[in-house]
């Protein structure tokens, strides 16, 4: 049996899609969610107890982080948050991977990223401070960058010490970028 290869109208409906915002990849979940692309944003599935909702829309510089993991066949999606804020994610498993929409995903992140530089805080563990631009800035254009810092495994982002630390890491990459 084939799987349906785009979302219905209501779903694409429900969508607070931008005049011109295309979709370009799209797929059901294991549980028959969708996850839609455009070249603007990810849309992922909201869920209260495991019920089907609208969708969420993380514009692609605001995409932390996306891992596909093959022996789960799960998508694990992050959406970054402001400094000292718990991030957003999602675990979405799929039963086959759409491998369209993997690829896009990932050359979608990929090319939001204008700079990613590690500073260590505490030996070798530390953060990476990101800055992206939104995909809608034609190159070379005056456009802000959206900035973002990624707490290692073993850093406490509650740890006021560390936040702070974080933040002048922020600041400091920021300034070599935008002086």
């Amino acid at each position: 049996m084939r799987r349906r290869q785009s979302p219905p109208r209501e779903v694409t409906n429900a969508l607070a899609l931008r005049p011109r915002e295309r979709i370009l990849a799209s797929a059901a979940d294991a549980s028959g969610a969708w996850i839609i692309a455009t070249e603007r944003a990810l849309y992922l599935p909201e869920r209260d107890d495991g019920v089907k909702g609208p969708h969420h829309g993380i514009p692609w510089e605001e995409v932390e982080h996306a891992e596909w993991d093959r022996e789960s066949e799960r998508l694990r999606v992050t959406q970054a948050a402001p400094l000292g804020e718990r991030m957003r994610s999602w675990a979405l498993r799929f039963d086959p991977p759409d491998q369209r929409l993997l690829a896009l995903i990932r050359e979608r992140i990929t090319a939001s990223v204008v700079v990613e530089q590690h500073v260590p805080l505490r030996g070798d563990v530390g953060v990476r401070v990101i800055a992206r631009r939104p995909p809608a800035a034609a190159p070379g254009a005056d456009t802000d960058l959206v900035w973002a810092v990624a707490f290692d495994e073993g850093i406490d982002p509650g740890d006021p010490e560390l936040l702070a630390a974080a933040q002048r890491a922020l600041d400091s990459v920021r300034a070599e970028i935008e002086p």
